[in-house]
């Protein structure tokens, strides 16, 4: 045993407040997401040019208000001009307009359908990218593992193909999701407005609000996605190098420490962790949303620690350093 090597010490990245290192893939798909929307506000100002036809009414007007629903969210009020327009719209003629902004919802947010969705590419190459990670992080450590693998055979193994189908499946449901959200939510402000008489000015900018909150939730959504097939692979290639070679490894947490950090994220800096607990704990309380924590494959002692015990001890430092920082 005395003439084994040391095993070598997980890479930490450089940046702190960025453990995933996502942040320019992230800020890609937003701006991505960002053009989407802008393409369906153009296309439904255009609809509503042609569809949204009626003339003013001068007399009896009223101010009114219409009720948007936000999910989990506080709902919005927005005051409106109401009884102050007559459409030329008949129900069938309604019916006809709602479907149109299906239409348009689906063109941009679900462009490429369920086999070839437009984000797949994101999430495909945030999953390479996490088994790269753990493919390098464990070929520095152990050199059993750098000995019999290769980053090629990783990528063209059954079970990684399968891994990224299925994030596939996720995130196309996920934008089924927001789709289908948006619909009903700017249906319900276009048969309001219709029915209170609001004028289609006012309409239009209830509805462009209206997106800019569905964007809002896209975002969220998106960077979920993104690190989420990031850690994935990370946890799998830990699982499989132990199954393969018999390693013994663990996921050390490496939290972003960000004045926005929640306190149970914060707590697990520099700790180790089974694939299995981090998985129990981003499946419960929203932990998964709004997380910019990573976890790095490590080889262990039989005891669960770490080899280096210099980075454990630097570590448990910054995590004691942001407490200080926030009870300050």
């Amino acid at each position: 045993m005395n003439n084994q090597p040391k095993p070598g010490s997980p890479i930490i990245p450089r940046n702190k407040a960025d453990p995933t290192q996502s942040y320019r893939a992230v800020n890609r798909m937003y701006r991505d997401i960002e053009q989407r929307y802008y393409d369906i506000k153009v296309a439904l100002k255009q609809l509503f040019d042609m569809r949204l036809t009626g003339r003013e009414r001068a007399s009896n007007s009223m101010y009114g208000y219409i009720l948007a629903r936000n999910g989990n969210q506080p709902d919005m009020l927005y005051r409106v001009n109401a009884g102050t327009y007559i459409y030329d719209m008949t129900a069938a003629q309604l019916a006809d307009l709602l479907q149109a902004v299906q239409v348009i919802l689906d063109d941009h947010l679900l462009d490429g359908g369920s086999q070839n969705l437009w984000a797949f590419d994101y999430v495909a190459e945030e999953y390479q990218r996490g088994t790269l990670n753990a493919y390098t992080n464990l070929s520095v450590q152990s050199p059993i593992y750098a000995s019999q693998t290769t980053l090629q055979q990783l990528l063209s193994t059954p079970a990684y193909q399968n891994q990224v189908a299925s994030a596939f499946v996720s995130t196309y449901s996920d934008w089924k999701g927001i789709s289908d959200t948006a619909r009903v939510d700017l249906a319900n402000v276009i048969a309001d407005s219709i029915g209170r008489g609001v004028n289609p000015r006012e309409t239009a900018s209830i509805i462009s609000k209206r997106l800019d909150v569905s964007m809002s939730k896209a975002k969220n959504i998106a960077q979920t996605e993104q690190v989420g097939a990031l850690r994935e692979a990370n946890w799998n290639e830990t699982e499989w190098s132990a199954d393969r070679l018999g390693l013994n490894t663990g996921l050390l947490h490496l939290s972003a420490l960000k004045p926005t950090t929640r306190q149970t994220h914060a707590f697990w800096h520099g700790k180790v962790r089974t694939v299995q607990e981090v998985r129990a704990w981003y499946a419960v309380d929203g932990n998964k949303y709004h997380c910019y924590c990573g976890q790095i494959p490590t080889l262990l002692n039989d005891d669960g620690s770490i080899f280096n015990e210099g980075l454990t001890d630097k570590l448990a430092k910054e995590r004691k350093q942001w407490k200080l920082a926030e009870t300050a």
